[in-house]
């Protein structure tokens, strides 16, 4: 079995992998849906838990335009706006509902979308930049917390209590997050 420390060394390489796809990369052309869920798929990849995932299928798609999270297709075609969309949804839809999705892009990606100054394409940017520029400082911040969970953890010597300890203190930042976006979404 790993260490915790080899455990983490192999989080952090993963992580450093993880990209989101930037707006160059995506097509111009309308694609049509297994055209659009082909790219998406291929391109967020590395995000997948299984080799066999699929990360957005059709009826995941129906779905996000019947409940208005994602406007229809034109002549069941998906321009690059559609993608940069679905590609956020994918990433909001496991932490946030449906309602604080559409709240959210209500902000500003909805006024943004099919617009032809490429505005969309811009604030699309903008998020990926900002996913990049956190990489470092997440992986500096892990590091912290293995080394605290190490320390209050001392009394179990225990790398199993370590890493439960890691892990618990990430979960609980994490719905501290999450809860304090779905507060701010719901005074909207």
């Amino acid at each position: 079995m790993k260490t915790n420390i080899e455990i983490i060394n192999d989080m952090i390489k993963h992580f450093e992998k993880l990209d989101i796809v930037k707006s160059e990369d995506i097509p111009d052309i309308s694609l049509y849906m297994d055209q659009m869920t082909s790219f998406i798929d291929e391109k967020l990849k590395s995000f997948k838990k299984e080799e066999d995932d699929k990360l957005l299928t059709k009826t995941m798609i129906n779905n996000y335009t019947k409940n208005k999270l994602l406007p229809p297709s034109d002549k069941k075609k998906y321009t690059k706006d559609h993608v940069m969309l679905l590609i956020l949804i994918y990433f909001y839809k496991n932490v946030l509902s449906f309602a604080d999705i559409k709240s959210l892009c209500d902000l500003s990606i909805y006024d943004s979308f099919e617009k032809e100054d490429g505005s969309l394409s811009k604030l699309y940017d903008i998020l990926v930049s900002m996913e990049s520029d956190k990489k470092d400082a997440i992986i500096s911040d892990l590091k912290d917390r293995l080394e605290s969970a190490k320390k209050k953890s001392k009394d179990f010597n225990s790398e199993s209590v370590e890493l439960f300890t890691f892990l618990s203190d990430i979960v609980l930042e994490v719905y501290f997050k999450q809860h304090l976006i779905e507060y701010i979404l719901n005074k909207l």
